[in-house]
């Protein structure tokens, strides 16, 4: 139908103007404007595009490793929901999905959003184009990585030390069980 078609369209427009914050976009329909984006910052382009409310949800994400860079935002524990969480990968500039990262992400959260429910997200992450595959389904929208398991261990990790910083959890904690006791060598 039109209107899903016309969704589909703001869909993609979304994805575009999320990874290109410096380009004006607009978007008309039937004569009226739908969508007008001047170029912005990115987190100027999340609320322009979804509202000011959810500028006071938003945490700041900034991890910097040898395998990969991660830059964006992901809600407050607050901005929580049962369905329809704006859940935003991108990778080199391309918008991805990557169902096993989602988890990684709602795993750093543990208890301290209800079961069940998702948190907004908006990540990009900058990775050697060596160390992914973008041509593993036809809209090049699944990418694999080289080492998803530790990509997950680095969004697990630095989303839990954003939570713990911002004070909505815990930081990372390790778990000391079984490890022996390691003597103090002391001079005398």
């Amino acid at each position: 139908s039109m209107q899903t078609e016309l969704n589909n369209i703001v869909t993609e427009l979304e994805r575009v103007a999320l990874v290109n914050c410096g380009v004006e976009f607009m978007l008309s329909h039937n004569g009226n404007e739908l969508v007008s984006l001047p170029p912005s910052s990115f987190r100027q382009r999340i609320v322009n595009l979804f509202g000011k409310k959810v500028n006071s949800q938003l945490i700041e994400v900034d991890v910097v490793s040898p395998m990969i860079n991660i830059k964006g935002f992901v809600g407050t524990p607050e901005s929580s929901r049962k369905k329809g969480a704006l859940q935003y990968f991108f990778v080199n500039g391309r918008y991805m999905r990557h169902s096993y990262f989602a988890k990684a992400v709602a795993e750093a959260y543990g208890e301290i959003i209800p079961q069940g429910e998702q948190v907004p997200f908006f990540l990009y992450f900058n990775v050697e184009p060596s160390r992914i595959d973008v041509n593993i389904h036809p809209t090049k929208t699944e990418i694999k990585f080289e080492d998803d398991s530790v990509v997950f261990q680095i969004i697990f990790a630095c989303i839990k030390e954003c939570l713990g910083k911002n004070s909505f959890g815990n930081a990372i904690e390790f778990d000391n069980v079984g490890i022996p006791d390691i003597p103090v060598f002391r001079r005398d």
